[in-house]
């Protein structure tokens, strides 16, 4: 009597080593990666949206109702918080704090992460004191100033410094074990947006300038961490450690 035909066992492919299967879903890092390319070109969409109207001395749409607005809402008490803000977030009070963060890097043999938050803050710096003598761009003069500037508008210094700095600073907190730290960096961007914010009131900056410095300096810092920071490789400490 004939034996019955059965069909051949089958197995699930295994892929080799080292070797990934075509179908598979991409990896997380890779979405991360591939999103903060699109933020990047989005904060540079934001620079050159601004950026064209100020090279063509054209008034940027929002410039003169916000100056007018924050003109007729000024009080005494917002002006001290104002002037408060904008004196913490002078260069003057940044370049060292930056020289002080980077040697502490140094001195606990964090080498990677002294010469990454160097180049945030410092690439930052270069790239905002060039703009402004390329745009030349003059103080806005439809109010009083309420603090003493004398250099070129376009872009802010204080809203691409400090921005930076303290960017650059959250990135080296997110890295130590302690979750608190972690929230004060979070707090220093805040305190960066505010003192940004301060500088329109004080009616020494258009608020385009504003903008367009929170753009540069998000922008930039985004930029070394996906194009330097690979390079250079994860410090092998965190800030944090001992």
């Amino acid at each position: 009597m004939p034996q019955p035909w059965n069909a051949p066992a089958t197995h699930p492919v295994v892929p080799a080593a080292g070797t990934t299967s075509s179908t598979a879903p991409p990896r997380r890092s890779d979405r991360t990666r591939a999103l903060q390319w699109s933020l990047l070109v989005a904060l540079a969409l934001v620079f050159q949206f601004v950026a064209n109207d100020v090279a063509e001395r054209e008034p940027v749409p929002f410039d003169a109702s916000l100056l007018t607005w924050l003109h007729l809402h000024a009080t005494a008490q917002l002006t001290a918080l104002a002037r408060g803000l904008s004196a913490v977030g002078e260069p003057t009070v940044i370049a060292p704090l930056t020289l002080l963060v980077t040697l502490l890097l140094l001195a606990r043999r964090h080498w990677r992460g002294a010469a990454t938050f160097a180049i945030d803050v410092g690439g930052a710096a270069v790239l905002d004191l060039v703009l402004k003598h390329v745009f030349a761009r003059p103080r806005p003069t439809l109010f009083p100033h309420l603090v003493p500037e004398t250099t070129f508008s376009f872009p802010s210094g204080h809203a691409v410094g400090d921005l930076a700095f303290y960017l650059a600073l959250a990135l080296l907190l997110r890295d130590t074990p302690s979750r608190r730290w972690s929230w004060l960096g979070l707090v220093g961007v805040v305190l960066a947006l505010l003192i940004g914010a301060s500088r329109p009131y004080l009616q020494v900056h258009y608020p385009s300038d504003i903008v367009a410095g929170w753009a540069l300096g998000a922008g930039w810092i985004l930029l070394v961490q996906l194009v330097l920071v690979p390079r250079l490789g994860r410090s092998k400490r965190s800030p944090g450690s001992t």
